[in-house]
């Protein structure tokens, strides 16, 4: 069983040993599939309510491979990618070459970021991983100094009932790929720590390549998160939260899902 203190912390960059991040990364948006071009349109429309239009510079924190911050990029934006992993980046960096618009990757720590850079910043599902209260903090002040006056802060959490709920219902997930190595087995099986609000995760890779096979395991905890301590922890850090939704889709509610899908506005004098 995993420890509750074993943790990752996006501070100290512990997950980055894990496999979905490191020889895994080449197969990330396989086993990950997402409505990325649907989502970045709801996302640019959010930005664009708060008056960050296209041409602004904005920042995807926890990039990954890239295909959020390149789908915006396509939309106009001018935007930098930033992840701990750099397996990762050089997917994200590889896709560039397909791709249109102005997007560039970098590996790096979020909660080390410039002072005043951005009219934006997305942050999709990173502060999951984020386990100590101070390192929340810590990403969150870097995040209100990292933006410009009135700025716009998008991002998403796992809310801890919902979480819980379904994955007590539901703790194994298994998805097979056919890729360009072999067949690729993913499997991955959630406990949960009451007490804490922490999901202790196991996961494994299997790969069928040529007759061989290959087998990576790792664990590591996520931690959820409530909707009034995300108000707060934003409130403290000098945001203000705009709406709050279930997902990356205005019509869908705070309950209706395991997230919370966060708009957010950094509070201060007007950009001149």
């Amino acid at each position: 069983m995993i420890q509750p203190d074993q943790g990752f912390s996006i501070i100290d960059g512990d997950l980055r040993r894990r496999p979905f991040y490191t020889e895994y990364a080449w197969a990330f948006d396989l086993l990950i599939d997402r409505p990325v071009r649907k989502e970045c349109a709801v996302i640019a429309q959010w930005l664009i309510e708060r008056a960050v239009l296209p041409g602004a510079a904005i920042l995807d924190a926890g990039c990954g491979t890239g295909r959020y911050a390149i789908e915006l990029a396509r939309r106009g934006y001018i935007v930098d990618g930033l992840d701990l992993s750099p397996d990762l980046i050089d997917v994200a960096t590889r896709a560039i070459e397909y791709s249109v618009g102005s997007a560039s990757f970098r590996v790096g720590d979020i909660a080390r970021l410039p002072t005043s850079r951005y009219a934006g910043i997305l942050c999709r599902g990173v502060l999951n991983d984020v386990i100590d209260d101070a390192d929340r903090d810590a990403v969150l002040a870097a995040f209100e100094k990292a933006l410009r006056p009135n700025g716009a802060l998008i991002l998403d959490v796992r809310e801890w009932s919902a979480s819980a709920e379904r994955k007590t219902r539901e703790p194994l997930f298994r998805k097979r790929v056919s890729t360009h190595r072999g067949e690729l087995t993913f499997t991955s099986i959630t406990a949960l720590d009451v007490e804490t609000h922490r999901l202790l995760i196991s996961e494994r890779h299997e790969l069928i390549e040529q007759g061989e096979r290959r087998v990576s395991e790792y664990q590591f905890v996520m931690r959820c998160w409530e909707r009034a301590e995300l108000d707060a922890t934003l409130a403290r850090h000098g945001f203000a939260t705009v709406s709050c939704f279930g997902a990356y889709d205005p019509l869908v509610a705070t309950g209706e899902t395991d997230r919370l899908v966060v708009v957010a506005e950094r509070l201060g004098a007007a950009i001149d």
